[in-house]
């Protein structure tokens, strides 16, 4: 009976996947077709657990902040000592209407200059003791990292230790096809590197293709069991090394963690430090970013991966899983006085800073989507979906952090991503 029980579960979980699966595919054409957007992103993708019970109390509030000024906009960029009049107006009602709508768990701010426009939190940040998400959570942000990494090899680049020009194969020659890929290829997103996440490297692919009945039952112990076991570095690299490139590089454009795993490596390679160290000494305490963090250690929320028929709460995963690809973690105010630093054009020379808002032929710079009036990057990971939108010519920013992981967005819970896109429509 117990047999017939599982049976008809794993059923279900897999007609709930196969539906996921097929929405997720049908949003990515879908936004790859949306005219002021050049390219899409895929982020980490992580699998469910069994079923818990939900809380049925969830908590969420509002907070707003607005002038009557207009905004204050120069071609030039402004000096992190200049201030900043808040727009003329932002539609907080709007945006209110909006955000209650909707089923969200996280938190969302959206400010100009040196203001907080608009902030939004809903949901439960500890679900099994029942308690409320706050501005001052702790979400992972999952692929935002890519913008720390990408920060630490220009770092690299200008002390001298590198070119965005050398081969793989100077830094990771155990990489079977390292000689045929440079360091820009592998910031850019267009190595031909297959992603890690997807490959069977972690020893289950990620994407749910190909499980059987099987596999399906015994799923929530399979997934434990890889989320909680470190990833050896030299072990992935000879995993990947067994496949083939997707496609010649430089020819196209495929997003790939893999790129900025190796990246972390190269990082630790040359600065002789672990990547958190490297992130901590290098990055956060120069920028005195208290709320940003290069492990999971800080976390104050726990994520749960929704399936629509289902929902799982699986454990954070190891961080060598993510590492320079996804590990970093903060609240959204940490979050929002990093890109202050970004906007700043902190910590590099302009050059540098050029180099990586560079979307070159497919919209993707170092770190970055690259659109037209805005950058953007999204994130995933176990449980948790985010988004970061950037616009430095007008210092707007809408940050969305959210402990609930869909595998595709929809109406009634969209993504972190079409969560930024709305608000961004609601700036005068």
């Amino acid at each position: 009976m117990k047999s017939n029980v599982k049976a008809f579960l794993a059923g279900l979980l897999a007609l709930s996947i196969a539906f996921a699966c097929a929405c997720g595919k049908k949003e990515e054409e879908t936004t790859k077709k949306k005219s002021k957007k050049t390219s899409s992103t895929t982020t980490e993708t992580t699998l469910p657990e069994e079923p818990t019970e939900e809380p049925s109390e969830e908590t969420s509030e509002s907070t707003t902040e607005s002038t009557t000024e207009s905004t204050t906009e120069s071609q030039e960029k402004p000096s992190a000592s200049e201030s900043y009049d808040a727009p003329s107006s932002f539609s907080v009602s709007t945006a209110d209407d909006y955000m209650t709508a909707i089923d969200f768990d996280g938190v969302v701010l959206a400010a100009e200059g040196d203001q907080i426009l608009y902030s939004y939190v809903g949901g439960l940040a500890d679900r099994e003791n029942g308690i409320a998400n706050k501005m001052d959570t702790v979400f992972e942000f999952g692929s935002i990292t890519k913008q720390f990494t990408a920060i630490a090899i220009m770092q690299l680049e200008e002390a001298g230790k590198l070119s965005t020009d050398d081969k793989l194969d100077k830094y990771l020659p155990e990489y079977s096809h390292a000689g045929e890929i440079t360091i820009h290829q592998l910031l850019n997103m267009t190595s031909g590197i297959p992603d890690y996440l997807y490959t069977g490297a972690l020893g289950i692919s990620l994407d749910f293709q190909g499980l059987s009945l099987s596999d399906l039952i015994y799923l929530e112990d399979t997934l434990r069991k890889v989320v909680t076991t470190p990833v050896v570095k030299s072990e992935l690299v000879n995993s990947i090394s067994l496949l083939p490139l997707n496609f010649a590089p430089g020819s196209q454009y495929e997003y790939s963690n893999t790129n900025y795993y190796f990246l972390g490596m190269i990082i630790e390679q040359l600065s002789g430090m672990s990547y958190d160290e490297y992130i901590r000494k290098n990055i956060l305490e120069p920028l005195s970013l208290k709320e940003i963090y290069p492990d999971i250690d800080h976390l104050t929320s726990c994520g749960r991966t929704d399936l629509g028929l289902m929902k799982y709460d699986l454990p954070s995963q190891d961080p060598s899983i993510s590492f320079a690809a996804g590990v970093m973690t903060g609240t959204a105010n940490g979050l929002w006085d990093w890109e202050k630093c970004v906007m700043d054009g902190a910590l590099l020379s302009p050059e540098s800073w050029k180099k990586i808002l560079d979307g070159g032929s497919f919209g993707y710079g170092y770190g970055w989507n690259i659109y037209s009036g805005y950058i953007e990057h999204s994130g995933m990971t176990l449980g948790y979906n985010t988004c970061v939108r950037v616009d430095s010519k007008t210092r707007r920013v809408i940050i969305v952090l959210s402990n609930i992981q869909p595998l595709a967005g929809t109406t009634k819970r969209p993504m972190s991503s079409d969560i930024a896109d709305r608000l961004w429509t609601l700036y005068s």
